[in-house]
């Protein structure tokens, strides 16, 4: 079984710089403030400093301390993450080591988020931690997002495109099965039709049934590619990490 690791809030409470109303407090605001991190809203309320948050994280996790400093981020790394995800969640791409993409965070206590991170970036990533007022700088350094430029995640589409994506395939698909219910129950010429066909013999009956039931089939099959080609998301290609600088 594996063990959860504690997150930053339950670190301070253990160490009694803060306690539970506090923590309680923090947790009831991050439901309001979903992108920012109980750290961040520890910080805000003034039950904590920037340092304190620092010392700890460094401390606990080990993470190395990464100080900007006014540095020029590398545009190609910053197509890694997209400015919204890394405005969501504080965090930003600061570097390539050998194929590992290093982040900065300044609260990397999340480990949900940290697995959230390494599927959204495609390869393996190292974590550094950084101030949240270093973040939010180096969250300026992003471009304005252009409609052809890599977002790295999906659009968040509303509740009801998301009702029709997954209930307009089976509703299409057995449009023909309903059709059919409905005039053998309401159409007395149909019904007398489906009769006669049953009536005239073995063989002829089940080439109609064999041949109606190919014909579903291949309607299904052409709704499914309709459905595919309306509600398909074209997948983002990630961009080619770039060329590592030879060691001297």
């Amino acid at each position: 079984m594996v063990e959860k690791r504690e997150t930053l809030g339950d670190m301070l409470l253990h160490e009694g710089v803060i306690n539970h109303d506090q923590l309680e407090e923090a947790f009831k605001r991050q439901k309001i403030l979903m992108e920012k991190s109980i750290g961040q809203i520890l910080v805000e309320m003034g039950v904590i400093t920037e340092s304190v948050k620092m010392h700890f994280l460094q401390k606990k996790f080990g993470y190395d301390l990464y100080r900007f400093q006014q540095k020029q981020l590398d545009p190609t790394l910053l197509a890694y993450i997209p400015r919204s995800y890394a405005r969501k969640y504080h965090v930003v791409p600061v570097g390539l080591e050998k194929g590992v993409l290093v982040i900065a965070m300044d609260d990397p206590s999340d480990l949900t988020l940290l697995d959230n991170i390494k599927t959204t970036v495609g390869i393996p990533i190292k974590t550094v931690i950084a101030s949240t007022a270093d973040i939010d700088e180096a969250i300026e350094q992003y471009p304005e997002p252009a409609e052809d430029e890599y977002t790295g995640l999906p659009k968040v589409h509303s509740g009801l495109y998301k009702f029709f994506k997954y209930i307009s395939f089976p509703v299409l698909g057995f449009l023909p099965l309903l059709i059919f219910i409905i005039l053998l129950n309401f159409s007395e010429r149909f019904f007398d039709f489906i009769t006669n066909i049953t009536k005239a013999g073995t063989s002829f009956s089940f080439d109609v049934f064999l041949y109606t039931l190919l014909g579903w089939g291949l309607w299904i099959i052409i709704m499914w590619e309709i459905n595919g080609l309306i509600f398909e998301e074209e997948t983002p290609k990630k961009p080619y990490p770039p060329p590592e600088e030879p060691e001297e």
